[in-house]
């Protein structure tokens, strides 16, 4: 009986995606706008089960310097194998130095979004951050994958793997798969948000939640899908934390505005009827 629940939910988030603009069932039914079609929901699914966080120990909240002390643990762990397999001597020591390496590139990878523009904003990563609300990145790249760590205030707030997508891939074929089959991890259908390009959304995303993570499936393309995971605390509080808005690039600058309205003539006096035969 439970098979063929799951089985109901990945077949629902499959029609969903098909649709696009339609929204996956949830236990509540939401209402119907004018055009006939389900509303979106105001928030997103509950999963069954926690949404989990690696590597382990990793915690939102944690600082830049606690999640690379985090890292080169995991790191150390990552060249044990390679450490038994390896005799002392010259091969030690350049295995040595790779491992210092990679943990040294991890904590060279920071970007700080202050004043001037970065190389990640003509990334898929533009719209994750914002400048001048002092916020930052750090970048592990490990096994030809790329995991982004988002932090705000110096805190750890948003995590996003990079996950490549094909035949025979565990995590599916294609975006489509790979969303019923977090609907099977997660017991339930998500929330499907279809792109908005007037709000910056190029692309559809499904997402999830639990009682500290929100998790999206980002469709980055055909053969790559995204995981984002976002502590729920900050996720509200966001609004607050980012005082400083991004500024319109196409919008008239507050001065020129004000010269043309300077420069336009003053409204003349309503037209008055000139007297005149009646017709």
């Amino acid at each position: 009986m439970k098979a063929k629940r799951l089985l109901g939910a990945a077949l629902a988030v499959g029609l969903g995606l098909a649709a696009i603009a339609s929204t996956t069932e949830v236990a509540a039914q939401p209402k119907k706008e004018k055009s006939g079609a389900p509303a979106r929901p105001a928030e997103p699914p509950a999963t069954k089960k926690t949404i989990a966080l690696t590597p382990p120990g990793i915690a939102w909240g944690m600082s830049t310097k606690q999640v690379a002390a985090l890292i080169d643990k995991m790191l150390d762990a990552a060249y044990v194998p390679r450490y038994k397999a390896t005799s002392p001597g010259v091969k030690m020591r350049a295995l040595d130095a790779e491992l210092a390496e990679e943990k040294s590139a991890f904590r060279r990878s920071r970007i700080d979004f202050g004043k001037l523009p970065t190389g990640m904003d003509a990334t898929p990563l533009k719209g994750e951050y914002t400048y001048l609300n002092k916020e930052s990145m750090m970048t592990l790249t490990r096994d030809g994958g790329k995991r982004y760590f988002f932090f705000i205030q110096d805190k750890l707030w948003k995590i996003i793997d990079e996950h490549a997508l094909g035949e025979g891939n565990a995590r599916g074929k294609d975006y489509q798969s790979a969303v019923v089959k977090l609907s099977t991890t997660f017991g339930l259908p998500g929330r499907v948000t279809p792109p908005e390009p007037e709000k910056g959304r190029y692309v559809t995303e499904v997402d999830w939640k639990d009682a500290a993570t929100h998790f999206r499936a980002i469709e980055r393309s055909e053969g790559e899908i995204a995981f984002a995971y976002e502590d729920l605390v900050t996720l509200s509080s966001l609004e607050s934390l980012r005082p400083n808005k991004p500024v319109d690039a196409n919008a008239i600058d507050p001065a020129v505005a004000s010269a043309v309205r300077k420069a336009e003539p003053p409204p003349g006096p309503p037209p008055t009827d000139k007297p005149g035969k009646k017709k």
